[in-house]
């Protein structure tokens, strides 16, 4: 079960590999040192070398260092080292109990992480297989998207989106679904089962999004009563040209237009969070916005805004993207737009504590 590699590399510590060797050779630079040097006595430090192995080693390397550190022991009785303890005997099952009891805690260990290493993999794969593979060109858009979820080290997260081709043209959706974790997972696929069917079926988004309500009620009501799941989404529809775009928001941030330097919001009034008010009270306001060739549709969760540096304000987005394009540096598509601001986020000292997703759709400019 030597699969600390992967294991180190679960817990984001790869870079320590070196560590699996440190105790092995702590020990065979300490026995000469005890034999070198009479007034420095290592007995203990040389029986403290498993329980270190037993950290960052699996229970055959444990098992390796702790029959070196006994084999230490005996070298520096045999050579009469006027340090070593007189009473051998006890001394030597000192050193093979706290081996013994090493080589224990690293098969332990390495059966709970082989354990998360099998349940990230698993999420890994449940997240790829609900979130979409978005290809780089949809319809007559060119698109791209990224997302995290809150906790870096789990790609678990409850946001989600997708964009379609449909005889009405292309739809798209990006959403934040309450909660976290596997709860949040099984609402998100709710979610994109419905979009997914509603997208080629109804007509025009209101009908879409009564899809939508209907089916986060659905999910309300199994759950007895107990629970008030809700989720923010913001839908789009481009026409075959891509010349236009229809929104209509529910609790969701309004994205943002970018055309040359300038950057500004959409105004759409957002009907409330899925889940809550029920498709009979359902009413919602399609927004309509005129698009030139080579502009951005740029739709995002809440994770981006309100990630804090350490003084605590909120992640300024438009004024980070007026920057970026002031300077004259454009973005030559889509995805070098949604990497920006992944890696602007980071570099500029913002933590995020909630998920995060970036949608960024252009219309193709002209081609001469």
């Amino acid at each position: 079960m030597e699969r600390l590699p992967q294991m180190l590399a679960l817990r984001k510590t790869a870079e320590l590999g070196w560590l699996r060797a440190l105790p092995i050779i702590l020990v065979l630079v300490m026995v000469p040192l005890d034999l070198a040097i009479l007034s420095v006595h290592l007995w203990a430090v040389i029986a403290a070398m498993p329980p270190l192995a037993a950290l960052v080693n699996g229970p055959r390397t444990t098992a390796l260092v702790a029959l070196v550190a006994t084999a230490a022991c005996v070298t520096l009785q045999l050579t009469m080292n006027p340090g070593a303890p007189e009473d051998l005997e006890s001394e030597l099952v000192t050193v093979l109990l706290i081996g013994s009891a090493s080589v224990l805690i690293a098969f332990l260990r390495d059966r709970v992480l082989t354990r998360l290493l099998s349940v990230d993999m698993v999420a890994q794969a449940a997240q790829q297989a609900l979130l979409p593979r978005l290809p780089r060109r949809v319809g007559g858009l060119d698109c791209a998207v990224h997302s995290r979820g809150a906790d870096a080290e789990s790609p678990l997260g409850g946001d989600f989106f997708d964009l379609i081709d449909t005889p009405w043209g292309v739809r798209a959706v990006i959403g934040d679904v309450s909660g976290h974790g596997l709860k949040a997972v099984a609402t998100t696929a709710a979610m994109l089962g419905s979009f997914r069917e509603g997208a080629l079926d109804d007509f025009d988004l209101h009908g879409l999004g009564v899809r939508l309500e209907r089916r986060m009620r659905l999910r309300n009501d199994c759950g007895g009563g107990f629970t008030e799941e809700f989720a923010t989404a913001l839908l789009m529809s481009y026409p075959v040209d891509g010349g236009y775009v229809e929104l209509r928001s529910f609790g969701h941030h309004a994205p943002l237009l970018v055309r040359g330097t300038e950057v500004e919001p959409i105004p759409v009034k957002p009907a409330p969070p899925l889940g809550l008010l029920g498709e009979q009270h359902l009413q919602t306001t399609g927004v309509g916005r005129a698009l030139m060739p080579g502009d951005f549709v740029v739709a995002y969760t809440d994770g981006l805004i309100e990630a804090r540096d350490r003084a605590g304000k909120e992640y300024p987005l438009i004024e980070r993207l007026r920057e970026r394009l002031v300077s004259g540096d454009a973005f030559p598509g889509p995805a070098a737009l949604v990497d920006f601001l992944f890696t602007d986020v980071q570099q500029q000292g913002y933590r995020v504590t909630d998920d995060m997703a970036v949608l960024a759709v252009r219309v193709r400019p002209f081609r001469p």
